[in-house]
C-alpha cells in the first residue's frame, strides 16, 4: 500500500476537479488582457468564479476576489500593493515565512503575538493597523480563535486571515465574518492551482487596495495574472468540497481520533490536544527522537509523510514552530507531521499506525 501523508502540502486532485481543468484549459486559455470576443468571455468567467467562491467561503456578497497564482502570490501581492506599509504590524511566530518575510520588508513596526505550548495564539491589544495571522497553523495543526484574537483590536486595524490550511476543511463562515482579507490555496482542497485573496468590500481603504492591486498587474507587471483554468478550477473544487464538508470533516474526526488512541505510546507525544487542531493534521512530537529519519523510514515502507511544514521540512535550524511554542533546538528537530487527504480510510490509518510504531520501535 502507498500511502501519502503529506497532504498539507497539497491534496491530491479528484478526477472530477481534473476532468473540470482539462475543460477550462481548452475554453478559458485565451489571452484575458485582449479586446476580442474570446478574451471578454474569459474575463466574465473569472469574475463569476470570483464571485461565487466569495460566496461559498463567506455566506454573502461583502467580498470580492482578487486572483493569484498561490498563497506565496497572495503574500506577495500585499507587499506590492502598500497596504501594510506604515502601520503598526501584528503577527505571531507561527505565520507562513514568505508573510512574514513580506512584513518585515516593509519597514514597519512589527509585534509578535505570544502563543502557548500547543501553538494557540494569545491575544494582544494596542494600536496595530494591520493584524495578519494564521486560521490553521500549517506545521502543527493548531485551529486559532482568530474571531476572538481580531476582536481585541483597533476597529480600523485591518484584519488579514491566512486561511490556506483551513480553506474545504473545516466551516469558514465565522472566520470571515471577523475579517476584512482572507487568504486560500488551491493546491490545499484538491484544485490543481489557483489562489484568492477575498477583499471586504466597504473599507475606507477597499478602492485604493483594489486599484493597487491592478496596478501591480498593469501596467506595472509587478505581478503575474493567474492562468484562468487555475482560478477557474479552484472555484469549482471548492463549491465541490462545501457540498461534501460535514460528511468529510466527520470521518476526519473519527480516524483522526483513533490515530491518536492506537499510537498512544511514551514515544509519542501529540503535540496539540485534539479539540484545538485540524483533523486534517496530526502532529507529533518524537522524543530522543529526529523526525527526518522517521520520515525517511517511512518513505522505505512507502508511507509518506513530513518531518516539517511544507516550506520548511528539514533544516539546520530545526523546525521554527516548534522553536516558537517553546522546544529547544535541539528538541525542534523531533517533530513529525502527518496529514491526511479527502480519501482518507480506516484501513490507510491502521496501516499507518502499525507501521509508524514498528518504525519507532526499530530506530
Amino acid at each position: 500500500m502507498l500511502l501519502y501523508c503529506d497532504q498539507a502540502a497539497a491534496m491530491r486532485i479528484d478526477e472530477e476537479v481534473l476532468t473540470f481543468y482539462t475543460q477550462a484549459c481548452r475554453i478559458a486559455g485565451a489571452n484575458q488582457e485582449a479586446l476580442h470576443q474570446e478574451a471578454r468571455e474569459v474575463r466574465k468567467a473569472l469574475e463569476a468564479a470570483g464571485d461565487e467562491l466569495a460566496r461559498d467561503v463567506t455566506g454573502g456578497e461583502d467580498f470580492t476576489v482578487c486572483w493569484a497564482d498561490s498563497g506565496t502570490g497572495i503574500f506577495n501581492l500585499l507587499f506590492h500593493t502598500g497596504i501594510f506599509h506604515n502601520r503598526a504590524l501584528l503577527c505571531s511566530r507561527l505565520e507562513h515565512p514568505a508573510l512574514e518575510a513580506q512584513l518585515r520588508r516593509s519597514g514597519s513596526p512589527l509585534t509578535y503575538a505570544p502563543c502557548d505550548r500547543h501553538g494557540k495564539i494569545r491575544k494582544v491589544r494596542g494600536d496595530f493597523g494591520f493584524a495578519a495571522l494564521t486560521a490553521v497553523q500549517s506545521e502543527l495543526g493548531t485551529i486559532q480563535d482568530l474571531p476572538g484574537l481580531f476582536a481585541a483590536l483597533p476597529p480600523d486595524c485591518i484584519r488579514f486571515a491566512d486561511a490556506v490550511q483551513m480553506a474545504g476543511k473545516l466551516p469558514m463562515k465565522a472566520l470571515a465574518a471577523s475579517v476584512d482579507l482572507l487568504a486560500l490555496s488551491g493546491i490545499k482542497f484538491g484544485s490543481p492551482g489557483g489562489a484568492a485573496l477575498l477583499v471586504r468590500k466597504e473599507r475606507p481603504w477597499s478602492k485604493k487596495f483594489l486599484a493597487a492591486v491592478e496596478k501591480a498587474r498593469h501596467p506595472d507587471y509587478v505581478m503575474p495574472r493567474v492562468f484562468p483554468p487555475a482560478a477557474l478550477s479552484c472555484a469549482y473544487a471548492f463549491h465541490a468540497r462545501l457540498e461534501l464538508l460535514e460528511a468529510s470533516l466527520q470521518r476526519q474526526r473519527e480516524l483522526n481520533l483513533f490515530l491518536r488512541q492506537a499510537l498512544k505510546s511514551e514515544e509519542i507525544l501529540f503535540s496539540v490536544p485534539e479539540d484545538e487542531s485540524s483533523p486534517y493534521i496530526l502532529h507529533c512530537f518524537l522524543p530522543g527522537k529526529q523526525g527526518a529519519v522517521v520520515v525517511r523510514q517511512l518513505s522505505e515502507r512507502q508511507i509518506f509523510a513530513g518531518s516539517g511544514s511544507a516550506c520548511a521540512a528539514e533544516s539546520a535550524a530545526g523546525s521554527p514552530a516548534l522553536r516558537a511554542v517553546g522546544y529547544s533546538k535541539k528538541e525542534s528537530f523531533s517533530g513529525l507531521r502527518l496529514s491526511f487527504g479527502f480519501d482518507f480510510s480506516q484501513e490507510q490509518a491502521e496501516f499507518l499506525a502499525e507501521n509508524l510504531l514498528s518504525v519507532l520501535k526499530n530506530y
